[in-house]
């Protein structure tokens, strides 16, 4: 089975990146900023843990996405010593650029599923996801909307 996900895994990343060239967005990048959608705002740990990226390579996107302007970068109002990134409005409105090229790749990816058969493999792939901390679901996180990051 580890097979089989891992090549799935790869498949769908590779969808995903071909999606989202023409876009300017890599598939971390989009990845972060579809997290920081969720989340609101985080600091890079916090982003790093949810998406199961290393922090150092997270710092390198984090500060990419930054200097594109796709993202803001400001103190912790709680905790001066921490920084915290949100999605800027460039951010939001080239996330919703992606949502349809996002969504054409899922569906060529799942177009063996009906869609009962495409809501259990969500829900199932949701629960192995909240078992392992990864991507946190809208549920979980306080204040957020009923999108999912991953």
């Amino acid at each position: 089975m580890t097979a089989l996900l891992a090549g799935l895994g790869r498949d769908a990343t590779a969808r995903a990146r071909r999606a989202l060239r023409p876009l300017g967005l890599g598939a971390q990048e989009y990845l972060v900023l579809d997290q920081l959608r969720v989340l609101g705002q985080a600091s890079q740990t916090e982003l790093a843990d949810a998406l199961g990226i290393d922090r150092s390579n997270l710092a390198t996107i984090a500060a990419e996405l930054c200097d594109r302007g796709l993202a803001e970068r400001s103190r912790d109002h709680v905790d001066r010593r921490r920084y915290v990134l949100r999605l800027s409005r460039a951010g939001e409105r080239l996330l919703t650029r992606t949502e349809g090229a996002i969504g054409a790749a899922e569906d060529e990816l799942l177009a063996p599923l009906d869609r009962d058969r495409r809501d259990q493999l969500y829900d199932l792939l949701r629960r192995l996801a909240d078992g392992v901390d990864l991507c946190p679901a809208p549920s979980r996180i306080a204040g957020a909307d009923e999108q999912d990051a991953c």
